[in-house]
């Protein structure tokens, strides 16, 4: 029998070449101390998000900085936990790791309005994270550090499509501003920002820091409150504290879905609450916040399912009633442990047959299965949040009872500022946008035809 020649697979595990693996790398102090920066930036920016997130009216941005704070808790997680790993126990990660880094913060925090939030923290803070990311990519030992790498890279990827988005968003902003855009004073926010940074050493803190007496005059004596009003952009043109009459039992099947679809579009307002829980509520364990920032992001997710169902039919949804009431209310007169609470309640009432499993089995009496994804995956989510809400909120009033006596003590203040907006003008206005936009999509009531109309002849004119 002839031999065969041995071909040996890649070598150390193909993470890379003995040449590549006989240089030095970063230590585990230096390592240690990039981590700790890098979680208080992480979590000063998922809390600086949730500050601003009342306060930024604008749609795309309110969706795409719900997904950017999940991802920053979840890197801060993650190199929490890596920290722990080496041979540093998981006291004081929430301390600031450096005066200077924390003046650069306070800094940041009194961005002016929407543009100067993109501008600072998508056109200076992450593209600064990033390039740390990277050249400790680069430092760091293929093989004796191959945990933290692995975070790194995970990270770095979720930091360039966020940058990508804000460099989007920042163009955009610019665009639409036109003449009143004020390039100056843009640059000038831009270059502050950076000689605060750089006084910290950069991201890393190696860097050498410019002097106290060089930076630019600080912002730091103007207040920053948690942003509580939920706002909307001016495309909104009728911002309400209710949805409106909602369709009756009665109603067909097509109709009742719609509206459900309805409700997800208006989910925004769960997240404008969620952020000033997270906000309001400090002192809590790192854990907490993680959490409220996944609940976030799935409210507007589902939030984000509404939009599309709509978008997907043609419907200008910004023209639509935008309800914001259910976090306005909550937010200008409770504590955010009653808030979260009152939330909680709404939640846990949704586990009965009645609520998210019949959302579910109405999409799918519907013959949406667009929807009926939706909603699975809405129930799903709600599972979740119910069980966060348990969590958190238990260990503060004691008993579930008393967080039960919260909601039912909320309640009716919360009806009737719902019934005092319902006797406004325009308070039963689905029944003629159904008519006019959805109506004839019921398959019960015919398929369009070539030209556009409905079997039953043409929707109702505008």
């Amino acid at each position: 029998m002839t031999e065969l020649s041995f071909s040996p697979a890649p070598a150390l595990a193909g993470l890379c070449t003995h040449e590549t693996a006989a240089k030095v790398g970063v230590p585990v102090d230096v390592t240690v101390n990039r981590l700790r920066r890098y979680i208080y930036l992480k979590s000063q920016l998922m809390l600086l998000v949730a500050e601003q997130f009342n306060r930024l009216p604008e749609w795309e941005t309110k969706g795409a900085i719900s997904l950017h704070q999940w991802q920053d808790a979840e890197h801060s997680t993650w190199f929490r936990d890596r920290v722990t790993e080496m041979r540093t126990p998981p006291h004081n990660l929430d301390k600031v790791p450096d005066d200077a880094l924390g003046v650069f913060m306070d800094e940041l925090r009194r961005a002016d309005g929407s543009m100067e939030f993109l501008v600072g923290v998508y056109g200076v803070l992450k593209p600064a994270m990033r390039e740390a990311f990277c050249s400790h990519l680069e430092e760091a030992h293929p093989i004796a550090d191959q945990p933290t790498r692995r975070l790194l890279r995970f990270a770095l990827s979720e930091e360039s499509e966020q940058i990508e988005w804000g460099m989007a968003a920042i163009k955009a902003g610019r665009e639409s501003a036109g003449a009143e855009y004020d390039e100056e004073a843009i640059a000038q926010w831009r270059d502050d920002l950076g000689a605060y940074l750089a006084a910290a050493g950069g991201i890393h803190g190696e860097t050498t820091r410019i002097l106290g007496t060089e930076l630019p005059v600080s912002r730091v004596d103007r207040p920053v409150e948690t942003a509580r009003v939920p706002t909307r952009d001016r495309r909104f043109s009728r911002v309400w504290h209710s949805r409106g009459v909602v369709p009756a039992p009665t109603q067909p099947v097509h109709e009742r879905l719609w509206w459900m679809m309805n409700v997800r579009l208006n989910e925004m307002h769960v997240a404008d609450l969620i952020a000033t829980v997270i906000a309001d509520w400090r002192g809590q364990p790192w854990a907490f916040y993680h959490d409220l920032a996944r609940h976030l992001w799935d409210e507007t997710r589902h939030c984000l399912l509404g939009e599309v169902a709509f978008v997907a039919q043609g419907v200008d949804f910004t023209k639509m009633p935008t309800h914001i009431g259910f976090a306005d209310y909550p937010n200008r007169e409770l504590p955010a442990p009653e808030r979260y609470a009152f939330l909680w309640g709404i939640e846990q009432g949704l586990m009965t047959k009645t609520g998210k499993p019949a959302e579910v089995a109405l999409a799918q009496a519907g013959g949406d299965e667009r929807a009926t994804v939706f909603q699975d995956f809405d129930w799903a989510d709600e599972v979740l949040h119910a069980a966060i809400g348990r969590r958190w909120l238990e260990p503060h009033f004691g008993t579930r009872a008393a967080m039960l006596d919260v909601y039912a003590r909320v309640r009716p203040a919360y009806d009737a500022m719902k019934e005092k907006d319902l006797a406004l003008p325009g308070r039963d206005w689905w029944p003629e946008f159904y008519a006019r936009h959805l109506a004839h999509l019921d398959p019960e009531m015919g398929q369009p035809n070539e030209s556009g109309e409905s079997s039953i002849g043409h929707p109702p004119n505008p």
